[in-house]
């Protein structure tokens, strides 16, 4: 075989990469103490033993939704500990692989059932009455007074919310489970990255499921730098970043998103590439040439998750690129995606909704726009580009079958 290198455990950059991983689980949550205050206290009822309120925590990936949910049900837990008459168990169901309330309730059953030396059930096979009848009967004879469920990413579940309505109810005397806060006091929060889920509920549900809600918003540059700091000192070896490094991925990051996420994957790619490199330290350039990198891959993989009508719109506006068509204002752009939408045979959607659309693909980079004021007598409208590379934005159309058949060449 060629002697084309060997690996070895030494790395001269790395102390710990793990530190800076997505699925890490760091003890503490830096920069949202008011928002954790803000939290705890809608708990407040429980510690006094009365009925917890339902909470809806929303806010985009990554900005600290699912940890604060877990250090707060934490402090609850640890706080009810010191008082007579009440206590807490706090139950963590994750949603994101259970798509109907039917697997959302059975995965809380056998949750429910960990501690308590009960076999745990199939989660497929049983009628759903049963499934209910089970859930609600580990509720009754649950050995704590309070019993806080909390749901992550419960837009999953979509628009078969049955769980949503029963489950913050089933305390009240007139639900079809009913559940006697004399035996357990339930309460529910659900978590969720799409700040619409809430409005596409059922409406019995959202007034069940909202009584109190909490924004988790995004960081901004000098939160995401202390967040770095605290990280990297456990994940690089001292004295192996460079003074600018950290600064610049937190404005990167802040202006990229604002998500810790996104701040903890540049860093990550930026040591990676010094480490690869045999480099000693890691730099601003790493810094840089790691974000256009990731900018790159970000931009072709939005565009392959765009819906169709998605598609549709970023192609367009390819087409009108190609064709210095652009920048353009809507009522051009929209009259060249219905002649596109009658090429490719698909219905036509609403102005309003390319213009939602547009907003999305701005928010990701893939679109800009700039607002042109004429004063009185011109008025004033928006005109739009692209904004990014074309040569990415054409890559990320590349494979979708119904493009490719209106393809002009461009792609």
């Amino acid at each position: 075989m060629d002697d084309f290198g060997h690996l070895t455990p030494e790395d001269e950059i790395f102390l710990d990469e793990d530190v800076l991983r997505d699925e890490y689980d760091p003890d503490r949550i830096l920069e949202r103490s008011d928002k954790l205050n803000e939290y705890l206290k809608m708990f407040k009822e429980v510690v006094r033993g009365k009925r917890p309120r339902n909470v809806f925590v929303y806010g985009p990936t990554g900005v600290g939704k699912t940890v604060g949910t877990k250090v707060v049900l934490d402090r609850l837990t640890e706080d009810a500990e010191e008082i007579d008459q009440v206590s807490v168990e706090a139950v963590h169901l994750e949603c994101k692989d259970l798509n109907t309330s039917y697997q959302v309730a059975a995965n809380l059953v056998n949750k429910l059932r960990v501690n308590t030396g009960r076999s745990t059930i199939s989660t497929t096979g049983y009628p759903e009455g049963e499934i209910y009848r089970m859930l609600f009967q580990e509720l009754r004879e649950a050995d704590d007074t309070h019993v806080i469920i909390a749901l992550d990413e419960i837009d999953n579940i979509g628009s078969d919310d049955n769980i949503l309505y029963k489950l913050p109810r089933c305390n009240n005397t007139n639900s079809a489970q009913y559940v006697d806060p004399e035996d357990t006091k339930v309460g529910v929060v659900g978590i969720t990255n799409d700040g619409t889920f809430r409005d596409r509920l059922d409406p019995r549900a959202q007034s069940t499921l909202c009584d109190h809600e909490i924004h988790f918003p995004p960081y901004d540059a000098n939160e995401l730098r202390t967040i770095l700091n605290d990280r990297a000192g456990d994940a690089f070896k001292p004295g192996v970043l460079e003074d600018d490094v950290v600064p610049l991925v937190a404005a990167f990051a802040a202006q990229r998103s604002g998500y810790a996420r996104t701040a903890l994957e540049l860093l990550y790619a930026s040591g990676k590439r010094a480490s690869d490199e045999g480099a000693s330290s890691v730099t601003e350039e790493h810094v840089r040439n790691a974000e256009s990198r990731l900018q790159q891959g970000a931009v072709v993989t939005e565009i392959n998750g765009l819906s169709p009508q998605g598609k549709l719109i970023t192609y367009t506006l390819v087409l009108m690129d190609d064709r210095n068509e652009l920048p353009a204002r809507m009522d051009k752009l929209y009259a060249r995606y219905k002649d596109m939408a009658r090429r490719m045979d698909v219905d036509t959607i609403t102005p309003r909704s390319v213009h939602n659309i547009l907003n999305d693909l701005m928010m990701n980079g893939i679109v800009t726009s700039k607002e042109i004021n004429k004063g009185r007598s011109g008025g004033r409208h928006y005109q739009y580009e692209l904004g990014t590379e074309y040569d990415l934005v054409a890559e990320g159309l590349q494979g979708d079958s119904d493009i490719e058949d209106i393809d002009d060449g461009l792609l």
